[in-house]
């Protein structure tokens, strides 16, 4: 049985993340590997990792299921990196991601300066992006650049993250500035 992106939807929505997780893992595993796949899994992964003491979050989760959250993190980042790198939506999903918390990928400043140049090079693919241009320049809160690609990313976000997802939940709060 094929799973898609509604049943995933539900597990999330019932915060049953566990289900997700490992309902999207089987899919990967299976060898549905496309760009929607890589960033729910890879966000699902990273969300589990870094909210592992969150035990709203983690309900039910083990040492076990952390281990290969971790090794499907690495795995799903890897391989997104490879197939990947030239999907702006991939660039920015994992370049945030990585930057934001890069010790859950690997060494500190390694993967921090991975995370800045994915977001770079999404700036560089699409300048004119909103929410894009938003993130990148982020490290410059204080500069008009930043205060207005906020401003004009806000009209963006609601269409680039429409599906009630966790990931998309989270973008839509995250980036509404």
């Amino acid at each position: 049985m094929m799973l898609d992106g509604d049943q995933i939807n539900e597990f999330e929505t019932a915060k049953n993340y566990q289900e997700a997780f490992l309902s999207t893992k089987r899919e990967w595993d299976k060898g549905k590997r496309d760009l929607s796949i890589c960033l729910n899994l890879g966000f699902l992964s990273w969300y589990l990792s870094v909210e592992s003491g969150n035990t709203f979050v983690t309900q039910g989760l083990n040492e076990n299921d952390y281990e290969m959250i971790e090794l499907t993190l690495n795995e799903v980042t890897e391989e997104g990196i490879h197939n990947f790198s030239t999907e702006t939506q991939f660039l920015l999903i994992f370049g945030y991601m990585i930057t934001l918390f890069p010790h859950h990928f690997g060494d500190y400043e390694h993967w921090e300066s991975i995370g800045r140049n994915m977001l770079s090079k999404a700036y560089e693919l699409e300048p004119s992006d909103p929410i894009i241009e938003m993130v990148f320049l982020a490290d410059s809160m204080r500069s008009e650049g930043y205060k207005h690609a906020c401003l004009r990313a806000k009209e963006h976000i609601k269409d680039r993250f429409k599906n009630e997802g966790l990931m998309d939940k989270y973008f839509k709060d995250v980036f509404d500035r």
